[in-house]
């Protein structure tokens, strides 16, 4: 028996899509078909369908790669081929675009296995194991997450596993394959993501890229686990300028996370913006409108970084605060590793951090900065370094001026280092102005007390052309050293 068919589709008011994507589409599609259908005299029925037409007129708003403009010739071609139990759906889209699967009738509709792919010249094979694989071109991922989310698209999950969407259970198994992905500021290459579906709505995705090799897992009601062994992330934000800025473009009162799941992560190789990081582990935990942040911590082999915290992000009332501590057995190799030359050297150290301040935590205010920096460094030296960026932290403190004046006074037995037995102080913030005024070094030759102030602020010019907007106060032996302005108070020397 043989039927022939014709029609004309209207892709944005196909139900079975979702509305996000069905919203992005206009103009028609005409096809003409054929239906051959055998009804033998045992056995089942068997069938045969050819539809062929041109999305010619079919217009896409889309992201790449699924863009179009009407006018844009683009034949399309499906063959479907079964019983009463499955069929074999296939065909080509713009000729060189070419799909395979395989649908199962009972005991609902369901797609058992399927691919696409690309540059192809004739049917892919169907996968030899259920699930789907996708092979597709370069893809902006930004657009299509912010398009999806905006449209509230989502798929249910069916009891024993896979996705459910326009009516169609989709595997529980799905691989998608991209030669790049444009994702939260940068292009990951050669990416390879499997998602796998189980039955309780328990899901995972592993992900291969250059940049990246990790897996993530999901349960309902538990938090979610990203469990990674290598991550480079170095994201160039758009700045407006079309050139790479620091800050993400997305305003941080856009971002609405008090639908997000509890998220456990652990890196066991972090790069952030060039720098490795080593071992990173968190715990995060939305609550409306405030994403916690316990149990942080950063390990470097030669530092470690424990951090908890907390982000409010109300609009008009935003707030970062962090608290933690630093430690490590040698200052000069724990900021080696971070490519930063210290006059601190050989000491091990323990800095407990207490600050906030009001906008998100990569935004940093200092005129809203506060807090409390507490500071213990063991048996090491001061070397002279007067160069390079951590010379002009050294202007920013005036602790060059302190380097000059142990040379000056210790000249017999500071060449190129002073030698201590411990440094010990803490520092208070308020609103971008830091103090101190306990600050001791206890030094082999001196103790040295230093007291005074530094506008975080007011920093001086970035050439570091000299001035300091603060000051700092010095003593030891009895004698008296001020750098810019103020008395000094306090200094204690033993010989």
């Amino acid at each position: 028996m043989n039927v022939k068919l014709q029609g004309d589709w209207q892709p944005a008011k196909i139900s079975q899509l979702p509305a996000a994507i069905s919203k992005q589409l206009g103009g028609n599609l005409p096809w003409q078909g054929d239906v051959n259908i055998t009804l033998p005299h045992h056995g089942g029925a068997r069938y045969d369908v050819t539809l062929n037409g041109n999305a010619k007129e079919v217009s896409s708003h889309l992201p790449a790669p699924l863009d179009k403009k009407a006018g844009e010739a683009m034949p399309v071609a499906i063959k479907a081929s079964g019983d009463l139990h499955h069929f074999d759906l296939s065909g080509s889209v713009d000729a060189n675009h070419r799909f395979n699967s395989r649908w199962l009738l009972e005991p609902t509709l369901r797609v058992d296995r399927g691919t696409w792919l690309n540059d192809a010249q004739k049917t892919p094979a169907l996968p030899d194991h259920p699930g789907m694989v996708l092979n597709l071109p370069a893809l902006d991922g930004e657009a299509w997450v912010a398009m999806m989310a905006a449209g509230g698209a989502s798929g249910g999950s069916e009891s024993g596993g896979g996705l459910k969407t326009g009516g169609v259970t989709l595997p529980g198994n799905i691989t998608l394959r991209s030669p790049a992905v444009t994702l939260a500021g940068q292009q990951w290459h050669e990416v390879e993501a499997t998602l796998a579906q189980s039955a309780g709505g328990k899901g995972q995705v592993g992900v291969r890229a250059k940049e990246l090799r990790g897996a993530l897992a999901m349960a309902p009601k538990a938090p979610w686990q990203v469990n990674l062994d290598y991550l480079y992330y170095n994201p160039q934000w758009d700045n407006g300028e079309g050139k790479g800025g620091k800050a993400p473009p997305q305003k941080a009162t856009n971002i609405n996370f008090s639908q997000w799941p509890a998220l456990q992560l652990r890196c066991n190789e972090c790069w952030v913006l060039g720098q490795k990081y080593g071992q990173v582990s968190a715990m995060l935990q939305p609550r409306g409108d405030t994403l916690a942040l316990t149990n942080g911590k950063v390990d470097t082999g030669s530092s470690q970084l424990k951090i908890n915290g907390e982000w409010v992000n109300r609009p008009d009332d935003q707030r970062t605060s962090l608290k933690g501590t630093l430690k490590g057995p040698n200052i000069n190799n724990a900021t080696n590793w971070f490519g930063v030359n210290t006059p601190l050297r050989d000491a091990p150290f323990d800095i407990a951090y207490d600050l906030h301040w009001r906008s998100a935590p990569w935004q940093p205010s200092a005129e809203t900065l506060s807090g409390t920096l507490k500071t213990h460094f063991g048996k090491g030296q001061i070397a002279d370094v007067n160069t390079g960026a951590a010379g002009k932290i050294l202007r920013l403190v005036s602790f060059d001026a302190l380097l000059r004046k142990l040379r000056f006074d210790f000249s017999d037995t500071f060449t190129n280092s002073f030698y201590f037995d411990s440094i010990n102080g803490t520092a208070w913030i308020e609103n971008g102005m830091m103090r101190t005024d306990n600050l001791l070094v206890d030094g082999l030759e001196a103790d040295i007390a230093m007291q005074g102030n530094l506008d975080l602020v007011k920093r001086p010019d970035r050439h570091g052309s000299g001035g300091c907007a603060g000051n700092i106060r010095l003593g030891w032996c009895g004698d008296s050293f001020c750098h810019q302005s103020g008395d000094w108070r306090g200094g204690v020397c033993r010989q």
